[in-house]
């Protein structure tokens, strides 16, 4: 895996604000705004959202399944087609509720009011209904209201954004897919030397830092040249014609005091 640096995360959400997509613009602003994974921005509700308090919580996940290995499912069924359904986030801590960045805020803003206004004029229903799915339960049908919508209103398809995302990305030149700005993120955190504890709150690990520091945490191309400066300042001659010289030149009064004084 191969993290975007800040330079080309910028090029992506320029480039997001001009897709005539009604939905790709806002979820690549929220992807970098937080990390989040794929399936947690397309199952993300209205009600998830405070931007009165600028704190989002990703609570479900859309996901792809087979009807098939439900509990409930029927033995003498012949369909075997796939469904879009949606379930639990993967551990407690990933619901953790994150601050978003004026920028996301505002972007969402913009998002609802257009949303409404595109419900309006299409007639659409405020809520598309999907099965909850989770082990060991029968699925049950939910009621939606989704930041994240198509054209006809329906859910987006993880499969589909990501999809959707890479030709975003290839427009500007860049081979990329959803799951980089959630290592962005956590390699741009990193480089501003926020601890990994930090980063795992962020990306909503519950190790507190350990897969962050092995996984998503990657070297940008200005490190390299930031790690250098800091040696020169610590080694160069700027430091060693300073307090390091003075030093020196103290070691060498006291040996050549020594030296005077001992009659050998």
């Amino acid at each position: 895996m191969v993290a975007l640096a800040p330079e080309q995360v910028a090029l992506l959400l320029d480039a997001a604000d001009h897709t005539p997509s009604p939905w790709l613009g806002i979820w690549t602003v929220l992807a970098a705004a937080t990390g989040a994974r794929n399936g947690e921005l397309c199952g993300l509700e209205w009600a998830d959202l405070d931007l009165d308090a600028g704190t989002v919580r990703f609570r479900q996940a859309l996901t792809i399944i087979d009807p098939a290995v439900l509990p409930d499912a029927d033995p003498n069924s012949s369909s075997r087609r796939r469904e879009l359904a949606v379930g639990p986030v993967k551990s407690a801590a990933s619901s953790a509720i994150l601050t978003l960045p004026p920028f996301a805020v505002q972007a969402l803003s913009h998002q609802r009011r257009q949303q409404a206004r595109w419900r309006l004029a299409c007639g659409q229903p405020q809520t598309v209904t999907l099965r909850w799915v989770e082990s060991g339960r029968p699925a049950q049908p939910v009621k939606l209201d989704l930041v994240f919508r198509t054209e006809r209103g329906t859910p987006v398809n993880p499969n589909h954004a990501s999809r959707a995302f890479a030709r975003l990305a290839a427009s500007i030149g860049l081979a990329a897919h959803p799951h980089m700005l959630r290592h962005a993120l956590a390699s741009a955190m990193a480089a501003n030397k926020e601890p990994a504890s930090i980063i795992a709150a962020q990306l909503r690990h519950a190790d507190g830092g350990a897969l962050a520091q092995r996984v998503y945490i990657h070297q940008l191309p200005q490190t390299a040249s930031r790690v250098a400066g800091l040696i020169e300042g610590v080694f160069g001659p700027a430091a060693r014609d300073g307090p390091a010289v003075s030093a020196g030149c103290r070691v060498e009064g006291n040996r050549s005091e020594t030296g005077t004084s001992n009659p050998a």
